[in-house]
């Protein structure tokens, strides 16, 4: 069983390359495996530093839409949310602003829900107003691209308002390796489709905190199936959100992927192990009903040391 590690840093990656889509190019030969042999990947460590915005220009964008009596557009007014980690003051205030003579805002600290009023000076022209964000939903507790009427009573979010986009980490890979039955999801879907997720992690840690994940186990095996030259040459890693999205505004980050080539099970190697576990079984049989000197070393020898003695049972994964 031969182990193969590969340690990545994003910072060294080039000009026109995207930190959340990197391509790996590795010395041609450099993993390779026979036709008996399979390999598995383990995701030992990630670490970066989170540094990305909540708020950013995929997230942050709406708009008034102002309507005559006939139901005519009569005009549109674009807005921005600030980019960056705003909170439900902040984008409180920021809206206030943008929708100044047109429309107050209110935020309700009990239900985590802002309410919309009409503004009593607003001329007859425009009839009636309405709130649609285009991507900034979450933010006022609206689905994106929705118009939502503004009167005079108030009209107050159908979510609860959510500041924090960016809830888990997912790092795919494409290319060379290819994962064997490896992993399904529902994350950008109602259905399950597969995946070559190897990597999916919760943030849990504040703005400019180090994200770091050990893989002290062992536990996200891997089987990999490879290309025709029995090679893994190039493969490419995106850094996505929980929706399958890219994350734009990345940290550098340094990953360590292990590969293990191990052989695979032939129906004469399984046999093989089988006849070792029954010759095994017959011997601690003899030594439990015919002890002797001889037999009391071996097995005060497997109670004292059984790494040595029982280490070809384990898996060798």
């Amino acid at each position: 069983m031969e182990r193969i590690n590969l340690y990545i840093d994003s910072k060294n990656r080039n000009i026109d390359e995207k930190i959340n889509s990197l391509k790996i190019n590795l010395p041609s030969g450099y993993i390779t495996c026979k036709n008996d042999d399979y390999f598995v990947l383990n995701v030992n460590s990630f670490h970066t530093v989170a540094t990305w915005y909540n708020c950013n220009s995929s997230n942050n964008r709406g708009k008034l839409i102002s309507k005559t009596v006939f139901g005519s557009v009569y005009q549109t007014l674009n807005f921005e949310l600030p980019i960056g980690n705003p909170n439900v003051l902040q984008i409180d205030k920021s809206v206030s602003f943008s929708l100044l003579g047109f429309a107050k805002v209110s935020y309700d600290s009990i239900k985590n829900k802002f309410i919309f009023y009409r503004d009593e000076m607003l001329d007859v022209v425009h009839h009636r107003i309405y709130l649609s964000p285009v991507t900034c939903g979450q933010f006022l507790g609206f689905n994106n691209n929705v118009e939502v009427e503004i009167t005079s009573y108030g009209v107050m979010s159908d979510n609860k308002v959510n500041v924090i986009s960016l809830k888990a980490i997912n790092i795919k890979v494409s290319g060379d390796i290819d994962l064997v039955n490896g992993t399904l999801d529902n994350f950008s879907s109602s259905g399950f489709t597969h995946n070559n997720i190897i990597f999916n992690y919760v943030i849990d840690t504040k703005f400019y905190n180090c994200l770091g994940y050990n893989n002290s186990d062992t536990s996200n095996n891997y089987v990999l199936s490879h290309n025709n030259l029995g090679q893994i040459n190039t493969f490419t890693l995106d850094i996505l959100d929980q929706d399958l999205k890219h994350i734009e505004d990345m940290e550098d980050y340094i990953l360590h992927l292990q590969f293990i080539k191990t052989k695979k099970q032939t129906p004469d190697m399984i046999l093989f192990k089988l006849l070792e576990y029954v010759k095994d079984i017959f011997l601690m049989i003899g030594n439990f009903l015919y002890p002797s000197k001889t037999n009391e070393i071996m097995q005060s020898a497997m109670y004292t040391m059984p790494q040595k003695y029982f280490s070809k049972y384990k898996n060798p994964i």
